[in-house]
């Protein structure tokens, strides 16, 4: 398992399926649900996504995405966030700050396999 995913997500059943998908392709799924400890895994370990709920609870993400964003260390990692449509400020915002893509959850669930596979079996 050298292919690592950060995943900024509360809810139990999303985050259980995306850690079975990266489980049969053999990639490891690493929980963080704090900016400061997103960031500082991040650094850390260089992984090959980070997936952030945007309302995630004491989370500020464009924030945390400018921050990414701003150090060498994880400045080319992809960043894939999701929101409920209805937010499409809040959507905006993480693309703005430069968010790798931006999906409502409707499609993000739809499309879990297909996303993980582009950034995990590259």
């Amino acid at each position: 398992m050298n292919k690592k995913v950060i995943i900024a997500a509360n809810n139990m059943i999303f985050t259980s399926k995306i850690m079975t998908l990266l489980d049969g392709m053999d990639a490891e799924g690493i929980k963080a649900i704090r900016s400061d400890d997103i960031f500082t895994k991040a650094q850390e370990i260089k992984p090959d996504l980070i997936i952030i709920d945007l309302n995630l609870n004491g989370i500020e993400a464009p924030s945390l995405i400018n921050k990414l964003r701003s150090y060498g260390a994880t400045r080319s990692i992809p960043i894939v966030c999701y929101s409920p449509h209805v937010l499409k400020d809040q959507m905006k915002a993480a693309k703005t700050a430069g968010a790798t893509e931006v999906l409502p959850n409707s499609k993000m669930t739809s499309r879990m396999n297909t996303i993980l596979s582009k950034y995990i079996e590259n």
